[in-house]
């Protein structure tokens, strides 16, 4: 199998980016957890892992976890990194709403060359992460990302930084919307103000009320304060 992205179907380059961002997250990686990532079917998936096993760039291990080769890693960074890029690009350069960022993202990543990393890269004044708080592959941090907590394990009078918000949640058009309308993006400090029996949390954001479902809450990691 080439090492070029450009080689690549777009399924696979779906695959490829979820089985990469799942690991990223700490999750385990099984076809079940690929498909809700991508609203796909069982059936779907397994065809679609079959292909990625066929070309050398995914294993299944004993416990039916997915895990990238050396090969299918580096193109799941590539592939990753230039989509991170790419919001970035669209938010800080050419003024893309943020809420906006992720979905002509997936437009942009396919025409970006290593030049066009390395320029935008040049570019970035803040820690190298994509608009929504993801790490840039190969880029480097100084986010403690192991400190990282959910907003969903805080109590009633907790403090936090938002740093992070999980790909799921990138997914949702009208989950950023609200997110951004309501100012719930990275660099905000939150308080948590209540937790209602249902699991929906009352926020605190720049001395505004919001409200967070369980499911929501997380997605949305802080650095506690």
């Amino acid at each position: 199998m080439s090492s070029d992205v450009r080689d690549l179907n777009p399924a696979s380059k779906e695959y490829l980016e979820a089985i990469y961002e799942l690991g990223e997250e700490g999750r385990t990686v099984l076809q079940a957890r690929v498909g809700e990532r991508l609203g796909l079917s069982a059936a779907t998936v397994s065809e679609g892992v079959k292909r990625l096993i066929a070309d050398g760039l995914v294993v299944v291990d004993d416990r039916r976890e997915l895990q990238l080769t050396d090969v299918g890693r580096s193109l799941a960074e590539t592939l990753v990194r230039r989509h991170r890029l790419a919001e970035r690009m669209l938010t800080d350069i050419l003024g893309i709403p943020w809420h906006q960022c992720h979905e002509q993202a997936e437009d942009w990543e396919k025409v970006m060359t290593p030049e066009v990393e390395q320029a935008i890269l040049d570019k970035l004044e803040e820690d190298p992460t994509c608009p929504h708080g993801n790490p840039i592959p190969g880029a480097g941090t100084a986010i403690a990302w192991s400190e990282l907590r959910p907003v969903a394990a805080m109590a009633p009078g907790d403090r936090g930084k938002l740093i992070r918000l999980l790909e799921d949640v990138e997914l949702d058009h009208d989950v950023l919307l609200y997110l951004e309308n309501k100012k719930l993006m990275p660099g905000r400090e939150l308080i948590l103000k209540s937790a209602a029996p249902d699991g929906t949390l009352t926020l605190q954001v720049e001395g505004e009320p919001v409200a967070l479902g369980p499911s929501l809450a997380d997605n949305l990691w802080i650095l506690p304060s």
